[in-house]
Parts: C-alpha cells; sequence; structure tokens
C-alpha cells in the first residue's frame, strides 16, 4: 500500500478548497441539538465549524454533507428509540 505524501495531501487540500470556492452556495440552516452549538465536519482536508439556529451560506456540497449528517442522525436516534424505555429483548 501506498502512503500519501504531505505534499500530496497539501495539494488535494488546496484543489477541494479551490472546488469549494466554485461551487454555487446554498443558504440554510442547522437545527440546534443538545450535542453543542455547533456542526462540524469536513471535505478533504477542509473542516467546518458552523453555528447551529443561525442562517450561513456554504458551498452546496457541504450543504449535502449537512443533510446527510441530519438523516444519519435522524435514523441512528430512530433505532436506539426501539430500546429505550421497557427495552427489547435481544435475540
Amino acid at each position: 500500500m501506498d502512503y500519501m505524501t504531505e505534499e500530496q495531501i497539501d495539494r488535494l487540500a488546496s484543489d477541494t478548497g479551490a472546488a469549494l470556492r466554485a461551487e454555487p452556495r446554498v443558504r440554510l440552516s442547522i437545527a440546534p441539538d443538545n450535542l453543542g452549538g455547533y456542526w462540524e465536519g469536513g471535505i478533504n482536508g477542509h473542516f467546518f465549524r458552523i453555528r447551529t439556529g443561525v442562517e450561513v451560506e456554504v458551498p452546496q456540497s457541504l450543504a449535502a454533507l449537512i443533510a446527510q449528517s441530519a438523516r444519519v442522525r435522524v435514523e441512528a436516534e430512530r433505532a436506539v428509540n426501539a430500546y429505550r424505555g421497557r427495552g427489547r429483548k435481544v435475540g
């Protein structure tokens, strides 16, 4: 297995940054949750920390990542809720 060099990582991050800057922008507001006042995530070495409950403008691919993150959180919560309260027999 070949490992990436620091130079390749920096170039990837720079290419990603250029691609993100060129994308159409999307305005959105991330619903606050009980995990803190920020949504955090990244795309190929570019990391974002976005305050929840505040309208912001982000690149389209970051908006897609935020939406995917929200769907995963909802699905995970739904799966966990089945075991809250009385519980459920496993196996």
